[in-house]
């Protein structure tokens, strides 16, 4: 045998010793890893069952054994948000509650009776300074920083509504919702939000006075600017100690007063204020800690940290914010942009926090792509190890330590922080491959869940464990869930599909000074209309298959659901976004694309002419067709039928954003916007087409 490679073979040898040893050593600690079980007599094959006695109702699974309808009170002293932030006060011990990110890039937090203590003072200067009284309503028009928290937490205190403003509402709609609710007082953050809200002073007789969390920004020259118009501006903090001088009576909150006042993104029109209650909130935050606590109990500690980053003015992060604080965990506040969010990630390390599901299809094309382009090795690796990990995640062990993780997942794990074991997303839906690749990749547990602002947030939610995708979870263990025939969309409850109806203790009473819209809202029997369509699965769990708001009919008489086909095309890799509509006089589908530039620039490099701008090529018909044919493709393999597949694309080279109005601060199209902004070009394209 030659000597290199005797000297080779020693050479290599205790490294495989080394490597199988270390393979061994993994193999072992993910066989005596906890895994996450189903504890007798709850079932996974009834996560939904039906409610005694009333046709077509159904219960969380959770609730099959104790008689109770709901579960409104994890902890049953814990009434109202007084109560849940004391409880995790003693349950944190006075631990780490809230951080800021300093210059240095490290964060710094106040410890739960430093919030308490100053929330305190804001709560004695609503009464002292700013002849704030219980009932009363006050705005807060910021982004998610430690002041939002002591700003509301201080009305609590008070018996004092807040009324989140969304931080990019311009001065029209900002000024309609101070109107409404009849604000006296709103915190800012920024000074550029106050002269917002002071342009539109004529509008907003009862606004007289504007607090401002950034103090500096409080100088002689901006009081006069905002006396002329008719609004005193002060710096919250100075309010804060002055209030913390001269400390007033507390008037603590029943269940049953309102906490927030929460508007609607204004998807479909002008803004509708839903009133939520302590009761409301307290019921949705145990509806998710019902189901931690019989699944991963070990989760619920005050050691968990989360990241915040999804408005406060929608709910999914006030139930995330109520839920963190009433088990004492700790929360940073990302430092106000999306751009660096992975930046603030990375410096607080988080174990758990919410995400949309526009993050995880972004990490899934990611992680697709980089796949796509490596070799056949990295090919075949990636799929060992995506089996291996799979099936781990089937036996209910999700695990970053696995030999696969430190091969393959290490790099993707480590965006997030390296420390995240629980990821909840929701808001819109998420396919079962998206999931699937990102539970293996990222080998955290991730729920998924479905509701909306009019019951707090939470309606249905997937069990940990329940590693299957395409739906989304049983009726949640605080509402009761019935199936409402939508014959014009064909779907009749006694084939388990229908309209999504809700009731239970975390529904709203109604919209705010809406008597109308509020009426619409309920049934005869008090369920709320969702307007989403779902099919109760054989395992309890629900599926959302249509939208009943936004159907409309084409001019041979047939429905189509748009949200239903967006949900299909927007998984192709070749878009960003897509909007589409239609007309009543036509017989079939438009879509406005906003593609890919990367996947553009591939196919301009092959078709086109080299060193085209995204704008040139989207003005391209060559590039226009190969969209079109891309879209066809992926609806026809999701069994789209040939009127829901669209016959003409236009793309559109500038993205759907917030800021341009084409967004919710959710991410959720505006549809009312979208057909206005493209309505001539739609006309044009009917008009083009008029023999397809």
């Amino acid at each position: 045998m030659d000597r290199r490679l005797v000297s080779a073979m020693w050479a290599f040898f205790p490294g495989a010793i080394a490597l199988l040893g270390s393979v061994f050593l993994l193999f072992l600690r993910n066989r005596t890893k906890k895994t996450i079980t189903t504890p007798s007599p709850i079932s996974r094959d009834k996560q939904s069952v039906p409610v005694q006695g009333e046709r077509g109702v159904y219960k969380s699974g959770l609730l099959a054994s104790n008689g109770k309808l709901y579960e409104d009170k994890v902890y049953p002293e814990v009434v109202t948000l007084w109560d849940a932030f004391n409880h995790g006060l003693k349950k944190s011990q006075d631990g780490p509650c809230v951080g800021t990110r300093g210059a240095d890039g490290q964060y710094r937090f106040k410890k739960y009776s430093e919030v308490l203590q100053e929330s305190s003072g804001f709560a004695s200067a609503l009464v002292s300074e700013l002849e704030v009284r219980p009932g009363d309503r006050i705005g807060i028009y910021a982004q998610n920083r430690a002041e939002w928290l002591i700003t509301a937490f201080g009305c609590v205190q008070q018996s004092v509504t807040i009324v989140p403003l969304y931080d990019t509402l311009g001065a029209d709609a900002a000024s309609f919702v101070v109107s409404q609710t009849e604000i006296s007082v709103v915190v800012v953050d920024t000074m550029s939000k106050a002269r917002n809200l002071a342009s539109k002073k004529s509008l907003m007789p009862n606004l007289k006075t504007i607090l401002l969390m950034n103090n500096d920004e409080v100088t002689p020259e901006s009081e006069a600017e905002l006396k002329a118009a008719g609004v005193k501006i002060l710096p919250l903090r100075d309010v804060i100690d002055r209030g913390s001088r001269n400390p007033q009576p507390k008037r603590l909150p029943t269940k049953d007063d309102v906490y927030i006042i929460c508007y609607t993104s204004g998807t479909t029109g002008t803004p509708k204020g839903v009133v939520i209650t302590h009761e409301n909130l307290m019921a949705n935050v145990s509806g998710w800690l019902s189901v931690f606590n019989v699944f991963q109990p070990e989760l619920l500690n005050s050691e968990i940290v989360t990241i915040s980053y999804l408005p406060l003015s929608h709910m999914m992060e006030q139930v995330t914010h109520w839920t963190m604080l009433l088990i004492g965990a700790s929360m940073g506040y990302f430092s106000g942009s999306i751009p660096r969010l992975l930046d603030d990630i990375n410096a607080l390390k988080p174990t758990a926090f919410a995400v949309v599901p526009r993050l995880l299809n972004r990490l899934y094309d990611a992680i697709e792509s980089k796949v796509q382009k490596g070799g056949f090795i990295t090919r075949a690796v990636y799929r060992l190890a995506y089996r291996k990990k799979l099936a781990l995640l089937k036996k209910g062990i999700t695990t970053r330590d696995s030999i696969w993780d430190r091969m393959v997942f290490n790099k993707v794990q480590a965006q997030l922080g390296g420390r995240v074991h629980t990821l909840a997303t929701g808001s819109a839906p998420i396919s079962a491959e998206v999931l699937e690749t990102c539970r293996v990749a990222l080998g955290v547990t991730i729920v998924e869940a479905y509701g909306q602002t009019e019951c707090t947030a939470l309606a249905t939610m997937t069990w940990p464990g329940d590693w299957t995708g395409g739906h989304c979870g049983g009726v949640a263990p605080c509402c009761n869930i019935k199936l409402a025939d939508v014959p014009e969309l064909n779907y009749f409850s006694k084939d388990r599909k229908g309209e999504i109806m809700i009731r239970g203790p975390s529904v709203t009473k109604g919209y705010f000074n809406n008597p109308e819209k509020t009426a619409e809202l309920f049934d005869e029997q008090g369920f709320l209309h969702t307007g989403d369509v779902g099919e109760l699965l054989p395992n309890g769990t629900i599926r959302i298959i249509d939208r009943k708001k936004h159907i409309f009919k084409l001019a041979q008489g047939e429905y189509v659901a748009p949200e239903k086909i967006e949900n299909v095309y927007i998984r192709s890799p070749v878009l960003q976004q897509v909007y589409v509509d239609g007309d009543s006089l036509e017989r079939w589908l438009i879509a406005i694309v906003v593609p890919e530039p990367k996947v553009m620039e591939e196919w301009n490099a092959a078709h086109g002419v080299p060193g085209r701008s995204l704008r040139e090529i989207c003005s391209d018909k060559k590039a226009h067709d190969y969209v079109l044919s891309k879209l066809q493709e992926i609806g026809k393999e999701n069994k789209l039928n040939s009127i829901e597949q669209v016959k003409r694309v236009y793309l559109e080279d500038n993205p759907f954003t917030v800021e341009n109005g084409l967004l919710t601060p959710t991410l959720k199209s505006k549809r009312p916007q979208l057909r206005l902004k493209y309505k001539d070009i739609i006309s044009k394209i009917y008009a083009e087409n008029r023999n397809l």
